[in-house]
C-alpha cells in the first residue's frame, strides 16, 4: 500500500544537432559527464543515469539530459525510482515514445533492476508513474497488478491534516540493505520470512481500514509495518527513528520507517491538535518535516523551450 506524495523530480532532454555528443548533469549532485558519444561515456561518473541512456537512446543521437530531484538522496522516499520515471518520460516525450504510465514504471524498473543490477523492488517506481494510494500485489512467478483505492475525501484530508514527512538526515544506502534481507531470507528459521508475511496482512488491512474510514485500524497497521519492518534485518532497524519516536510520544499516535528503513524519512500520524507542535519539536531535534501532501497526477511531461547554444556549453564546462 502505497502513497504517492508532493516531493518532485525533474528530468529534460534536449536533443542537439548531430556530433554535439552527449551530456548527462545532476544538479542535486553538482556533478556532470559528457562524451563523444554514447558509447565513449566513461564507467563511474553518474553510472545510473547513464543506464538510461544506454537503453533508451540510439546511438548516434546527440542529446542533453539534466536531472534535479526535491528528494534528499538516501531518504528513503523513493527517490532514485522517481529518478528512474521521470528520465524515461522525459527520453520517451523528446523522442516521440508513449507509454502508458505504468509502462513507463516497468521500464523504468527493469533498467535499474536488470540492466544496473541494483537491488530492490518495484513499488517506488509504480508510486511515481501512477500517483495517488494504490494496492500493489506481486504474483508469484513476477508480474505486478495496481489498483488504486477508493477514499472519500473526508478521509484524504484526515491523513494530510495529520500526517507529516521527517527526515532525520540520517541517510540509508537501500542496496546494501535490500542485499541484508535477501541473505537472510535464505538462512534457517529467519524471521525475514515471518516478518514479510506480516508486512503483507498490515498492508491488506491498511487498505481495507483507509476504505472504510477507519483511522484507528490505519494507525494500527501503520504501526504494525513499521516493527515488521524492522524484523526483516537487523540493518533496517533504526535508532535514531526510535529516539524521535520515544521523543514526541506525546504528539502521535503511529508511525512508520519510509523505504528499506535503516535511517532516511520517517511518516509520522499526529494526535488530535497536536501537528504544529510535533513538527516543531522534530525541528528543534535537528530533522527537516514536510507536511504530507498527496500527489494524484503521476507522471507527466511538457514541451519547454530548448537549452541555449550559451547554457548548453556552460554544463559541459561544469562536467569536466
Amino acid at each position: 500500500m502505497n502513497f504517492a506524495i508532493n516531493r518532485h523530480v525533474f528530468a529534460s532532454v534536449d536533443r542537439l544537432s548531430a556530433g554535439n555528443g552527449v551530456t548527462i548533469y545532476s544538479e542535486d549532485l553538482r556533478q556532470g559527464v559528457t562524451a563523444d558519444s554514447i558509447s565513449a561515456l566513461p564507467e563511474g561518473r553518474l553510472d545510473f543515469l547513464q543506464g538510461f541512456i544506454r537503453r533508451l537512446v540510439p546511438q548516434d543521437e546527440s542529446i542533453l539530459l539534466v536531472t534535479e530531484s526535491d528528494v534528499p538522496a538516501g531518504a528513503g522516499l523513493g527517490g532514485s525510482g522517481a529518478l528512474g520515471v521521470a528520465v524515461v518520460a522525459a527520453l520517451d516525450h523528446a523522442f516521440g515514445r508513449v507509454r502508458t504510465p505504468s509502462e513507463t514504471a516497468q521500464v523504468a524498473n527493469d533498467i535499474e533492476r536488470k540492466d544496473l543490477g541494483y537491488p530492490g523492488g518495484s513499488q517506488d517506481s509504480f508510486a511515481a508513474a501512477l500517483g495517488g494510494i494504490n494496492k500493489l500485489e506481486y504474483t508469484k512467478g513476477g508480474g505486478v497488478t495496481h489498483q488504486p483505492l477508493k477514499i472519500s475525501n473526508d478521509t484524504l484530508m484526515d491523513l494530510e491534516q495529520n500526517s507529516l514527512m521527517i527526515y532525520t538526515s540520517e541517510a540509508h544506502v537501500s542496496g546494501n540493505i535490500h542485499q541484508d534481507i535477501l541473505d537472510s531470507y535464505g538462512t534457517e528459521d529467519s524471521p525475514t520470512f515471518s516478518a514479510l508475511v506480516s508486512l503483507r496482512v498490515a498492508a491488506d488491512l491498511m487498505v481495507t481500514a483507509l476504505e472504510c474510514g477507519d483511522m484507528a485500524g490505519y494507525i494500527d497497521n501503520l504501526n504494525r509495518s513499521c516493527e515488521n519492518l524492522y524484523r526483516l534485518h537487523a540493518s533496517c532497524d533504526s535508532s535514531v527513528h526510535r529516539k524521535y519516536c520515544r521523543d514526541l510520544e506525546e504528539h502521535i499516535l503511529g508511525r512508520k520507517t519510509c523505504g528499506a528503513g535503516g535511517g532516511g524519512g520517517m511518516v509520522v500520524y499526529t494526535r488530535p491538535g497536536h501537528r504544529r507542535a510535533c513538527l516543531l519539536r522534530a525541528q528543534e531535534m535537528g530533522a527537516v518535516v514536510w507536511p504530507l501532501t498527496l500527489d494524484f497526477k503521476g507522471v507527466s511531461t511538457w514541451p519547454s523551450e530548448s537549452t541555449q547554444k550559451d547554457v548548453v556549453e556552460s554544463i559541459r564546462a561544469r562536467c569536466r
